[in-house]
């Protein structure tokens, strides 16, 4: 919301000042159509209404992004067990208890 409240408070306050140039946006010359005093009303409307927009969504977006980290935060490693039970290629001993912990670690990571 607050891009798009930034947008209209772009356009709002463009269209005044080029309306005092005597130029328009090509999309928005249909805001005359139905006289001066609407055209005004609503290039007003337009810069309050993004105003409004932009800076009651400025006040959500601490939390919001807060709460995004949070959920794609990616898990922090368990400890990982110590390898008394691996031999040096790489194979386990027999009765080695780490086995069923590192195989979730790797399916984690």
């Amino acid at each position: 919301m607050k891009s798009f409240g930034s947008l209209l408070l772009f356009f709002g306050i463009g269209s005044i000042v080029l309306n005092l140039a005597g130029y328009e946006f090509s999309f928005l010359m249909w805001i005359d159509n139905w006289g001066e005093m609407a055209g005004w009303a609503i290039r007003g409307t337009m810069i309050v209404a993004g105003g409004v927009l932009y800076f009651l969504s400025s006040t959500d977006e601490p939390e919001k992004e807060a709460t995004e980290a949070e959920q794609t935060r990616p898990a922090l490693p368990q400890t990982v067990p110590q390898r008394c039970c691996r031999r040096p290629g790489g194979e386990r001993q027999g009765g080695c208890e780490h086995g069923a912990q590192d195989q979730q670690m790797r399916l984690r990571a």
